[in-house]
C-alpha cells in the first residue's frame, strides 16, 4: 500500500486559490496560461474564457479604469529590489490590491481583499523604540506589535532547534487563552519542504480554515509553481492540523537569520480573519527591524565575551611564557577558565602528576572518560552526553558535558572541563508523533494532523547544557597558548638537539661512505697484486698493465678520501668543479673489476650509446660504481645475468639507464630505497650494508641531477640518472 510522507506533499504546486483573491498566470509571451475558477463571481466570464489573453488585454478588461497605471509594471518588476508591482484600486466599492511580479519564466497577477489598513509614519518610531527597549526581550516585543497590528487572539515566536523540532520561546494571547510558552514541538509538524518553502517567501496566511477554495483553470495540466502566491491555499494537511487546534484563521512570518530559517512568527486566531498585504509587509518589516535588532545584541555579547577572554588569554599567556611550571600556572587561573566556559569543573594532569578544581567526577570516572574521548583524535573534543556512568551509584552527580584538551601532541597531558548533568522536563504540545492512517478509498496510507495539542511532558535525562560555540574557540585558543609556550622553552634544545642528529649522521654517513665506496679500488689493486704474485712469468705488458691499475686505483682513492673529507667538513656544501666528462672508460672499468669481484664471469653486458655528462670526475665515477656494481651483484645468480648501460640525449637533459635482470625490488610498499642502512627484504644472501644507494641519492642531488626506479619482483631493475644538459 502507497505510503504518503509529510515532507513529500507537494505545498507549493496545489492548484488552488483562498477566495479572498483572484490569481491569473501567464507564459513567458505574457499569454494567459491559468485563471482561478472564483473569477465568475465578480467578473461575467469564465476562467476558461481568459486564457489565451494577454496581460494587457485582462488588465484593461478586468481594471479598465486603472489601464494607465499599469502601463510601467514591467520596469518596477525587473528591479531586483522592487520586484513586485502593487497598486490598490477599488472594485464595486471595495478595495483591493493588484500585485504582478515574475517567478521562473512566468507572470502572476494577483487581486486580492484590503482591510483598509494604513501603516501610520508617525508609529514607525514607536515601534522601533518598542522593539529596542532593554527592559523587554526583542522577541516578546514583536509579538506585541504584531498582535497589535493584525489583532489576532495569539502570536507567538516559534524557534527551530537543531533537530528541526520547534519551541516556542515568546508570546502574547487574549487573556482567555491558555499559555503555549515554552512548549515543543515535533520536526514533523513543520517538514522540511515548508521549511524551504517559508525561507523563499517570507509570509503566508490563511483567512479561514472552514472556507471553500478555488481551483485553477489551466491550459495544460502541467504543474504551475505557486510559491510566491499570497492567495495560494493550504494544503488539506495543514488545514486539518490547524481545525484540529481550533483555530479558524492563520499568518506566518519568516525569521531569517544569517541565511538560515531560525524561527516564525506564528498567528492563531479563534474565528476568520483576513490579514491583507499591507498588515503583511507592516508585519515582515517589524520582524526583520527585530532580526536586525538581536543581531547586533548578539554582536555586543560577542564582542564583550571576546574582550574578556581577551584579557584572560593575555595574562594566562605571560604566566606561561614565564613559569615552568603547568600545573601552577593553571592552578592560578583554574577558577576564572571555569567561569568563562560556564564549567562545574576542571582538572589538569599527566600520569605522574594532576590537580582538580570545582566538581568533578571520582578518579575512577576520569580515568574512564579519558579513555573513552582519546577514541576521538581531534585536540580539542567536547560533548554534552559522556556516558560513562554505568557502575555510578545513584546518589553520585553525573557530569556528561565534558571538553578533552590534549595540551602536548604525543604527551599524556590532559586538561578536562565538566558540567553537570541537566535534567529538562520537555513540555510537548501533544504528544510527538505521527499518525498514520488510510486514505478513503483504502489504497494509500498518509499521516493524521495530530488531534491532541494537550500538554505532554517528558523529563531529557543524561545530559548537560552544550557548549557554545564561542567556548570552544576559547579553550582551542588556550591550547594553542600552552602549546606555544612550551614550543618557545623547548625550541633552543629542540634546535642544539638537531643540530647534534646532523652532526651524527653526517658522521656515520662520512664513515660508511667511506667503507663502501673504498671497497672497489682496494678490490682492484688486491686482484692486480694477487695476478702478479700467481704469475712469475708475466709479461711486461701485462706487468705495466696491472701496476697501472693499481696506481690508478690509489689516485681515484686518494681522491675519494680528499672529496669525502671536505664535504664532511663543509657539511655537504663542497664547491664542486664539474667539467664535460665522456664516462666510457669508467664504466667499462667498474664492469670489470665487478665482474671479478662478485664472481659473474658469465655477464652479459651491453653498452650502449655513451654521451659526455657535465659533471665532477670523482663524484660521477662513485655515482656509476654503485649503480653498475649494484646491477651486476644482484643479478649475478641469474642463469644468464644481463646489465645493459645506454644513454639517450634531449634538448634539456642527457639521461642515463641502467638496466639488469636481477632479483628485482618491491616498490608498492612505498620504501625509501634511497635511505641509508636500507636493506631490501629480498637481498638475503648477497654482501651489502645498505649504505650504496644512500650515496647515490647524495651525488645525484649534488649534480643537480635526478634519480628515478622502476623494478619488479624477481623481474630486474631499471635505474635513470637525468643530468642536466650543458648549454
Amino acid at each position: 500500500m502507497p505510503h504518503v510522507d509529510c515532507h513529500e506533499e507537494r505545498i507549493h504546486v496545489c492548484g488552488k486559490i483562498q477566495p479572498f483573491g483572484y490569481l491569473f498566470i501567464f507564459d513567458r509571451h505574457e499569454q494567459c496560461i491559468a485563471a482561478s475558477e472564483n473569477i465568475e463571481q465578480h467578473w461575467l466570464c469564465t476562467a476558461a474564457s481568459l486564457i489565451g489573453k494577454s496581460i494587457t488585454e485582462l488588465l484593461g478588461f478586468l481594471l479598465p479604469e486603472y489601464s494607465l497605471h499599469f502601463q510601467r509594471f514591467r520596469d518596477e518588476i525587473a528591479d531586483p529590489t522592487f520586484n513586485r508591482f502593487v497598486k490598490k484600486v477599488k472594485l464595486d466599492d471595495r478595495h483591493y490590491y493588484v500585485s504582478i511580479y515574475r517567478h521562473g519564466e512566468n507572470l502572476y497577477l494577483e487581486i486580492e481583499q484590503s482591510n483598509g489598513f494604513e501603516l501610520k509614519q508617525t508609529k514607525l518610531h514607536y515601534y522601533a523604540k518598542h522593539l529596542e527597549r532593554e527592559d523587554s526581550d526583542v522577541w516578546q516585543s514583536l509579538t506585541q506589535l504584531i498582535k497589535e497590528i493584525i489583532q489576532f487572539d495569539r502570536v507567538m515566536i516559534y524557534r527551530f532547534k537543531e533537530d528541526k523540532s520547534g519551541q516556542v520561546i515568546a508570546e502574547s494571547i487574549n487573556d482567555n487563552l491558555d499559555s503555549l510558552l515554552g512548549y515543543r514541538y515535533p520536526e514533523f509538524d513543520i517538514p522540511k519542504q515548508a521549511r524551504a518553502l517559508y525561507k523563499e517567501f517570507l509570509a503566508r496566511h490563511t483567512a479561514d480554515t472552514e472556507s471553500p477554495i478555488s481551483p485553477l483553470v489551466q491550459s495544460t495540466e502541467e504543474e504551475i509553481d505557486l510559491t510566491h502566491c499570497s492567495v495560494r491555499a493550504l494544503s488539506p494537511i495543514h488545514l486539518q492540523y490547524l481545525r484540529n487546534a481550533q483555530v479558524r484563521a492563520s499568518a506566518s512570518f519568516s525569521i531569517v537569520v544569517d541565511g538560515e530559517l531560525w524561527g516564525l512568527v506564528t498567528c492563531q486566531n479563534l474565528l476568520p480573519k483576513h490579514v491583507d498585504l499591507a498588515q503583511r509587509h507592516a508585519c515582515l518589516f517589524l520582524t526583520q527591524y527585530a532580526v536586525n535588532y538581536y543581531l547586533s545584541t548578539r554582536l555586543k555579547q560577542e564582542t564583550y565575551y571576546i574582550e574578556m577572554t581577551s584579557k584572560l588569554e593575555g595574562e594566562l599567556k605571560e604566566e606561561l611564557w614565564i613559569s615552568n611550571d603547568l600545573l601552577a600556572t593553571f592552578n592560578k587561573y583554574a577558577h576564572r577558565l571555569m567561569n568563562k566556559l560556564a564549567a562545574d569543573g576542571m582538572f589538569i594532569g599527566n600520569e605522574e602528576e594532576k590537580l582538580s578544581f570545582g566538581d568533578v567526577p571520582s578518579a575512577h570516572h576520569i580515568t574512564i572518560i579519558k579513555q573513552l574521548l582519546d577514541q576521538h583524535q581531534e585536540n580539542v573534543f567536547a560533548t554534552h552526553k559522556c556516558i560513562y556512568w554505568k557502575d555510578t551509584k545513584k546518589e553520585e552527580t553525573l557530569f556528561p558535558g565534558v571538553i578533552k584538551v590534549d595540551l602536548i601532541p604525543n604527551s599524556s597531558w590532559t586538561l578536562l572541563f565538566f558540567r553537570k548533568e541537566h535534567i529538562v522536563e520537555e513540555i510537548w504540545a501533544g504528544k510527538p508523533e505521527k499518525i498514520i492512517q488510510n486514505s478513503l478509498l483504502g489504497n494509500e496510507k498518509y499521516p493524521s494532523p495530530r488531534t491532541s495539542f494537550a500538554a505532554w511532558k517528558r523529563i531529557n535525562e543524561g545530559a548537560s547544557s552544550k557548549w557554545e560555540q564561542r567556548e570552544l574557540k576559547f579553550i582551542d585558543r588556550i591550547a594553542l597558548l600552552v602549546q606555544q609556550s612550551i614550543a618557545k622553552k623547548a625550541g633552543e634544545i629542540q634546535r642544539l638537539n638537531e643540530k647534534l642528529v646532523n652532526a651524527n649522521n653526517t658522521l656515520d654517513t662520512y664513515s660508511y661512505t667511506l667503507t663502501h665506496d673504498l671497497k672497489n679500488p682496494l678490490s682492484a689493486i688486491r686482484l692486480s697484486a694477487q695476478m702478479i704474485q700467481m704469475k712469475p712469468d708475466l709479461s711486461e705488458e701485462f706487468l705495466k698493465r696491472c701496476s697501472t691499475n693499481i696506481l690508478d686505483a690509489v689516485q681515484l682513492m686518494s681522491e675519494m678520501m680528499e672529496k669525502m673529507h671536505e664535504e664532511f667538513a663543509a657539511k655537504s656544501s663542497v664547491a664542486l668543479k664539474p667539467y664535460l666528462i665522456d664516462p666510457t672508460a669508467h664504466i667499462q672499468s667498474i664492469v670489470e673489476t665487478a665482474k671479478q669481484e662478485h664472481g659473474v664471469h658469465n655477464l652479459h653486458f651491453e653498452l650502449g650509446e655513451v654521451y659526455p655528462v657535465f659533471a665532477e670526475r670523482t663524484l660521477l665515477f662513485q655515482l656509476f660504481l654503485n649503480l653498475i656494481g649494484n646491477a651486476i651483484k644482484y643479478s649475478g645468480k641469474e642463469q644468464q645475468p644481463y646489465v645493459k648501460v645506454r644513454s639517450e640525449i634531449n634538448d634539456t637533459h642527457i639521461s642515463y639507464y641502467i638496466e639488469d635482470n636481477g632479483i628485482g625490488m618491491d616498490l608498492k610498499n612505498n620504501n625509501d630505497i634511497f635511505e641509508i642502512f636500507l636493506r631490501m627484504p629480498n637481498s638475503t644472501g648477497y654482501e651489502g650494508s645498505g649504505v650504496g644507494l644512500s650515496i647515490v641519492k647524495r651525488i645525484v642531488n649534488r649534480l643537480n641531477a635526478t634519480i628515478a626506479v622502476e623494478s619488479e619482483l624477481g623481474k630486474g631493475t631499471l635505474f635513470r640518472v637525468d643530468f642536466v644538459r650543458p648549454r
